[in-house]
């Protein structure tokens, strides 16, 4: 015969459900608000969760990883710090604090980059004014990139926004970014050519695939209609005349018959490809 459960156990897992079920939800409506660059709510509502009492460990975390964000995101890198610190020691087996566990070294180097806003004491921060004042340098870590293969490099870290969070707006980012590098660039005076100003024949199938990689992760993306007309203008700059035309009509065609900046433009050049 199975024994009663007494009532008021019953109520005590009740209560616990409902404020389980209602922390989840306040930190997806700080999401909410984050989202919409209302960050001081957000902060209100995921301080309240992490205090919380009642608050599951799951909770916790999430609104920790959230808090850290927002901090990050608004340039108090220490504060960020301290609150993804605090997720991984306190709750090291969830999602959130694998994520950032993995990154704190990463993250720790960005604090040598903050300036001395953080600083607190007016007496401290007084000091470090008068000792500026002295010194001539502009207090900047300098990498001589010399010899190195500036593209790749910037490409690799792309490459890792984008294979640990895909579908994000980091990812499409980081897909812009990836592209514009591999376009190249050309330094003022006598300074060197990069990516596809520097190697057409190297760089030229690498834009091609980032790009199709790109349209296909973020269909919707804003810049697709920009980047095909780079890659248009990167066949012409060759007198590729053939890809030129593909790469232009293909503008008009994904235009859907509306007339934008990209689309007038494609249908410009089209009448004058050749040179």
């Amino acid at each position: 015969m199975l024994k009663k459960v007494p009532l008021f156990l019953c109520a005590i897992f009740y209560i616990g459900e409902l404020a389980s079920l209602a922390a989840a939800q306040s930190v997806e409506l700080a999401k909410d608000y984050y989202q919409h660059s209302l960050n001081d709510r957000a902060k209100d509502i995921l301080i309240t969760v992490v205090h919380g009492p009642n608050t599951l460990p799951a909770n916790k975390a999430k609104a920790l990883y959230l808090l850290g964000q927002i901090s990050f995101d608004e340039g108090h890198i220490k504060v960020a710090l301290l609150d993804w610190q605090s997720l991984v020691s306190e709750y090291p087996q969830t999602t959130e604090a694998k994520e950032i566990s993995a990154r704190l070294a990463q993250l720790n180097e960005i604090v040598t980059k903050v300036s001395d806003a953080n600083i607190t004491s007016a007496v401290a921060r007084s000091y470090i004014s008068n000792g500026d004042f002295w010194s001539r340098g502009d207090r900047k870590f300098l990498i001589d990139s010399s010899w190195l293969p500036e593209v790749e490099l910037a490409v690799e870290w792309y490459d890792r926004i984008i294979k640990e969070f895909p579908g994000s707006d980091a990812a499409e980012l980081a897909y812009e970014r990836k592209l514009f590098a591999l376009l190249g660039w050309k330094e003022l005076g006598d300074g060197g050519a990069y990516g596809l100003r520097n190697n057409y024949k190297k760089y030229l199938p690498q834009v091609l695939d980032t790009f199709t990689s790109f349209e296909t992760a973020f269909p919707k993306s804003s810049s697709l209609q920009a980047f095909r007309y780079q890659i248009a203008q990167a066949y012409w700059s060759n007198r590729d005349w053939v890809n030129a035309r593909i790469w232009l009509q293909q503008i008009i065609d994904k235009g859907n018959g509306e007339s934008t900046f990209y689309t007038e433009t494609a249908k410009a050049r089209l009448q004058k490809v050749e040179y």
